[in-house]
């Protein structure tokens, strides 16, 4: 009788876990599932991928030293570049993976209209997957050398979520990197605000051209020690 009275509760029981634990692996099956841009980008289909990496460390070599002894400096940079490079030195065990925030590895980026896409994995194994943001970037056209990047979106998976936390880790890596970075919110959204050559204590260096889109990222300028800074030309 007793076994009787309590099956209804039981069975209630039975359903609600069975009810939670359906949601609770839809939830991880969805912030296991990786974007469709990472996807695409994961394994760069280039034979020449490890080619590509090497001359755009070059390049970017060679536009600091442009940087520190031209008047008129800039270059392009596609998605398909940056993400040879990532996955030749920012994979597991990877050159500078260092470089990233603690546990994170592999990204990779898009670039879509004026939107860039970031994407990363955390961690390895059954617990690992991927967190990506969507980012809207411009420069402040009050401030000099000062890059806004606004952040509409922030996911793992499929799963939407706000992590402070993230946004405190990116900014540690850009101060690593010399920049000065503070955020602010605007209608919601994380607002980061940039700061290049933040120890020149004047503006020598000035970037005049910071644009993402048709799937690069262009950014120019000039350095001058006495004379006006002036757009480049091409």
């Amino acid at each position: 009788m007793r076994l009787r009275r309590w099956r209804p509760f039981l069975i209630a029981v039975a359903l609600l876990l069975s009810a939670a634990a359906l949601v609770s692996a839809g939830v991880l099956a969805a912030a296991k599932r990786a974007p469709a841009f990472y996807t695409a980008a994961e394994r760069p289909a280039d034979f020449d991928a490890l080619e590509r990496a090497a001359k755009l460390q070059t390049r970017v070599t060679d536009l600091q030293n442009d940087i520190r002894s031209r008047e008129a400096w800039g270059d392009a940079f596609t998605a398909d570049d940056l993400n040879a490079f990532f996955a030749e030195n920012l994979g597991p065990g990877g050159r500078f993976v260092d470089a990233l925030p603690p546990g994170f590895h592999s990204p990779r980026v898009h670039i879509e209209g004026d939107r860039l896409f970031l994407g990363a994995k955390y961690r390895e194994g059954f617990w690992s997957g991927v967190v990506w943001t969507e980012l809207r970037v411009w420069l402040v056209a009050d401030q000099t050398n000062v890059m806004a990047v606004e952040v509409l979106g922030l996911r793992a998976g499929r799963v939407p979520f706000g992590s402070q936390s993230i946004l405190d880790k990116l900014g540690d890596v850009a101060r690593d990197a010399g920049l000065e970075v503070t955020w602010y919110r605007h209608n919601g959204n994380a607002v980061g605000l940039f700061k290049f050559f933040p120890k020149q204590q004047r503006a020598t260096s000035q970037i005049l051209t910071l644009e993402i889109g048709d799937g690069k990222l262009t950014v120019a300028g000039n350095s001058a020690q006495d004379a006006p800074l002036a757009v480049p030309r091409n």
